[in-house]
């Protein structure tokens, strides 16, 4: 009766240990299925960041060229843009001064080489001949006096004093009589190699000038340096601007391809891969799910930037920013902040798998 008793003991010992390892093995396997999440991934795997919506640029700062006074704002915020469209302008009177001035400049060289090639005008020819004939005759003349001088001199009729002005005479004449030769020939002449090199010249540096002038009346107004939407705009019409100001006068953004800039904590950093999906989310539109795809990864650490205000975040350490390409968006405005959820890659999560202890 004893043995039994012991017998019936050992078997409702054995029976409740029995129980109570299924129990365990039950609550373990429940505890395991609510851990992984509806892609088969656990959820202690993922990494969890803060970010923010931007465009596929970050923000464009945008100043004049120069100095000046605003002459108008083509485009307030809010506005799209298009690659090229005028954004602000400055008054522009004195370079549209400058611009007329360096085109009269550039006429008158070509003029100049123009008249360069045609030579002189019949008019001026006939009238450097005609003073080479009057300079020709008034040498005639001079050169018969002083023979008749000579002469004179010889008899003692005139002083010697009157002979050295008959002579002084004579040489000034047979002088311009020369200049006039050789102007005659200078009007007629055609132009030197070097002439016409000089007006070429001339007529670069006349054209370059120009150039420089339009392209600083072109400055003036200032344009989108690609399709964007203008964030805010910093100045007014009629204020003075200078490109030295602190503040940019416009800020635009590119709106052609939203990203999410995220930072990754210190501790998930080296986690991050080119290519891995993402599940975006914000408080603005609770029931919506975006999905996206880590594009970049910056090379450095740097301290942590944006902050997604939740329970236990950790603010005072350093974090990774990566970038994630939306796959569809929904209008979402620049700057949103949304909540970034990292899911691992295929070898990542393999070389964990391989790591877990057998069930």
């Amino acid at each position: 009766m004893r043995n039994l008793i012991i017998i019936a003991a050992f078997s409702t010992l054995a029976a409740g240990v029995l129980l109570s390892i299924d129990h365990q093995q039950r609550v373990d396997a429940q505890r395991r299925q609510e851990s992984i999440g509806p892609d088969g991934i656990p959820v202690t795997d993922r990494i969890h960041a803060a970010g923010r919506v931007e465009g596929t640029t970050e923000t464009i700062l945008i100043r004049p060229f120069f100095a000046g006074r605003i002459a108008s704002i083509n485009a307030p915020r809010g506005t799209r843009v298009q690659a090229g469209a005028p954004l602000l302008s400055l008054v522009a009177d004195r370079y549209i001064a400058q611009r007329d001035l360096a085109t009269a400049a550039l006429e008158a060289a070509r003029a100049g080489k123009m008249r360069l090639i045609e030579g002189a005008r019949q008019s001026e020819i006939e009238a450097a001949n005609q003073e080479a004939l009057a300079a020709e005759a008034r040498f005639t003349a001079a050169e018969r006096n002083f023979d008749r001088a000579e002469r004179l001199l010889e008899r003692n009729a005139i002083s010697p004093q009157e002979f050295d002005q008959r002579r002084s005479e004579l040489d000034s004449t047979r002088a311009l009589l020369k200049a006039a030769r050789e102007n005659l020939e200078t009007v007629r002449a055609a132009p030197r190699p070097t002439e016409l090199l000089a007006a070429d010249a001339k007529i670069r540096a006349a054209d370059a000038e120009l150039r420089m002038a339009q392209i600083d009346l072109q400055r003036c107004t200032v344009k989108a340096p690609c399709a964007a939407i203008v964030l805010d705009v910093h100045t007014h019409v009629g204020e003075w601007y200078s490109p030295e100001m602190e503040q940019a006068a416009v800020e635009l953004v590119n709106p052609e391809r939203l990203r999410v800039v995220a930072d990754i904590d210190e501790r998930d950093a080296l986690n991050v891969r080119l290519g891995q999906r993402c599940n975006i989310t914000t408080d603005a539109l609770a029931q919506k799910t975006f999905v996206g795809v880590v594009s970049e990864i910056e090379p450095r650490m740097e301290p942590k930037r944006i902050y997604g205000g939740w329970a236990g975040e950790r603010n005072e350490t350093h974090t990774r920013r990566v970038w994630i390409d939306l796959q569809q968006t929904q209008n979402l405005p620049i700057g949103l902040p949304v909540e970034i959820v990292i899911s691992p890659d295929a070898a990542q999560q393999a070389t964990r798998t391989a790591a877990l202890p057998p069930r």
